[in-house]
């Protein structure tokens, strides 16, 4: 039985949204909101702006807000925030007229940030002792060189989201192996269904998918960090890891796995197919739960069950999808780092983070918060982490999302072999790093 959660359309959307992020997209906004950043009033006073489009934790914030007022009278901080779609232009054009705020979420431009010095190393900042504490993959897709430049606020993992109801008609279980899911999808297709639901419109879920598996055959997360960062020796987009990876996509599309029209599957369309009952499982993010629980009809919230992302080897490490796309970075620019520091550290109190999280119904990015939440559902996702399977899928280097994404979707539509897919990325990549 799952507990019932109101619905978050921030929430919701939070992962497949976020490859239409990069800043570089939006350089041209015009920067008529930039100059909202921070200050001083002129009595000695300093405000901190604290910029977001995270409006689930609205009224938390302007809670934390008013207390941390209460207890530092000198410090007044400010949250704004912007709709999902105003966010990225209005970052971009605070950044170029260098007038961000002094606390801001960085979308998926952390690491150029940081190269550019941009933003301040917050291990630090803020202490490894501090940063420690913080799943290991939603540190590492923020570090750059020794430094670290944001920190992980919401974070999100995928799994394999099943029927209960329709898996034991058929005499199935839950996939373990890729192998396992492509041998029971002929199966499921002819009892007329879809066998493993998933968002390919638009398509960087299927790039969710897919990284993971690199990951998997690696067994070491680092490798698809070094892919995304392009600068590791020895590792490149076309090596064997990836096209045995871009090869298991290939075979699960052959299997029939996916949907006819995958390429065309919006998120709300995948997810109907599956809590409408005519998919067996749906491949998706901790971030369906809180919409499940009301949009779904009443009588599914009894028969869906949460799985551990399949693995390529019997026995293996079921690494999954795991990073935050909910993030803080502290303006190198700022005139108050200290204070926008102190103020970090306090969102994070331990007993004030973990009601964040449980209210909003997110997943934490502290292993401390991870053993008090609060949603079974999330609960479960969550327990994957502290096993140590999260793995990166977030990418966050020049025109290596649209790169993979790219890739993926020529294999899934015939156009490309597994090998021929992972050259081109890479070429796409190397060209991407040269503009």
């Amino acid at each position: 039985m799952h507990e019932t959660s109101p619905s978050s359309e921030s929430g919701r959307n939070r992962l497949s949204r976020r490859g239409l992020l990069a800043l570089g997209a939006v350089a041209g906004a015009t920067p008529a909101l930039a100059a909202c950043g921070s200050g001083d009033s002129g009595d000695g006073s300093t405000e901190i702006g604290l910029w977001t489009w995270a409006s689930e934790f609205e009224d938390a914030f302007a809670a934390a807000a008013a207390e941390y007022h209460q207890l530092h009278p000198e410090v007044t901080v400010k949250p704004r925030y912007w709709s999902f779609a105003n966010y990225a232009p209005s970052l971009q054009a605070a950044l170029t007229a260098k007038e961000e705020g002094d606390i801001f979420m960085p979308l998926v431009s952390t690491l150029a940030l940081a190269e550019a010095g941009r933003t301040v190393d917050l291990r630090k900042a803020l202490g490894g002792d501090f940063l420690d504490g913080f799943f290991p993959s939603t540190n590492d897709e923020n570090v750059y060189q020794d430094g670290q430049y944001a920190v992980g606020w919401a974070a999100q993992t995928f799994g394999l989201f099943h029927n209960t109801t329709i898996l034991s008609q058929l005499g199935l279980m839950p996939p373990e192996t890729w192998d396992d899911l492509a041998a029971m999808a002929p199966q499921i297709n002819a009892a007329g269904l879809v066998p493993m639901s998933i968002q390919g419109n638009p398509s960087n879920q299927l790039s969710d998918f897919t990284l993971p598996i690199i990951t998997q055959i690696t067994d070491d997360p680092q490798v698809v960090l070094d892919l995304d960062t392009h600068t590791a020796k020895g590792v490149s987009w076309d090596s064997e890891p990836v096209v045995q990876a871009l090869t298991i996509v290939k075979q699960l599309t052959d299997a029939g796995v996916f949907s006819a029209g995958v390429l065309a599957t919006d998120s709300d369309t995948a997810n109907s197919t599956f809590t409408s009952g005519k998919a067996a499982m749906l491949f998706t993010g901790s971030f369906f739960p809180p919409a499940l629980q009301t949009t779904a009809p009443a009588e599914f919230l009894t028969q869906y069950g949460i799985a551990k992302t399949p693995t390529v080897e019997p026995g293996g490490k079921h690494w999954c999808a795991n990073q935050a796309g909910y993030t803080w970075a502290v303006s190198s620019g700022s005139k108050h780092q200290d204070a926008a520091v102190d103020f970090l550290k306090y969102l994070y109190d331990p007993a004030r983070y973990l009601k964040m999280m449980n209210d909003t119904f997110s997943m934490p990015s502290t292993k401390a918060a991870a053993d008090g939440v609060a949603s079974q559902d999330i609960k479960t996702m969550t327990s994957w982490l502290l096993d140590g399977e999260g793995a990166p899928h977030i990418m966050f280097g020049k025109g290596t999302l649209d790169s993979v994404t790219n890739g993926v979707v020529s294999v899934v539509n015939g156009s490309a072999t597994p090998a021929q897919a992972a050259k081109a990325i890479e070429a796409a990549v190397v060209q991407a790093r040269k503009i």
